[in-house]
């Protein structure tokens, strides 16, 4: 009887397990491949590397969900294997805003993407990876293979740049 009661404990658990790897795939998995766009990669490719990310992470869920920031290790893996895209610049395609976007927030995003196309592939890289998924400077340099340093430099530049081609007045600083 014991036995039984163990098993159906770790089939439960087996389920919780499950349904914490859907639920981020659900939530981060659009976010993840439209962070990819941004970054370089067409569709198809960004929905690639998309799933092969989470492929490869449904392997370690079991310690990676007990982590900190599941998702962000989702991010990390994705940005280690679209690394040798981000050498090479491609144009974005933007697309027409779904919906439930306001006209400000599509014209917002269609600005922000029409700003990192225009930077170098390794400042768009950093930008993208810090400011639209929200991954620290320490973050970003691990997952882009580069200096903390390069990342903050960068993110300087990139600041500058969205401030110049946004049209907000530059820091006397």
């Amino acid at each position: 009887m014991g036995q039984t009661v163990a098993i159906e404990d770790d089939r439960k658990s087996e389920t919780a397990i499950a349904g914490d790897f859907v639920t981020v795939y659900e939530t981060h998995y659009p976010r993840l491949v439209r962070a990819l766009e941004i970054g370089g990669l067409d569709r198809p490719a960004a929905e690639d590397v998309a799933q092969e990310a989470f492929a490869r992470t449904l392997g370690h869920w079991r310690r990676v969900r007990l982590g900190t920031n599941p998702p962000g290790y989702v991010y990390r893996t994705a940005f280690r294997l679209s690394r040798s895209h981000w050498k090479h610049e491609y144009p974005l395609e933007t697309e027409q805003a779904s919906s439930h976007d306001t006209a400000a927030e599509a014209v917002s995003n269609l600005a922000l993407e029409a700003a990192l196309s225009r930077m170098p592939a390794r400042r768009r890289a950093c930008a993208m990876a810090c400011f639209v998924v929200g991954l620290t400077p320490k973050e970003a340099a691990r997952s882009l293979g580069i200096a903390e340093g390069t990342v903050r430099k960068q993110l300087s530049l990139a600041r500058d740049d969205l401030r110049h081609l946004v049209g907000e007045p530059q820091d006397p600083s």
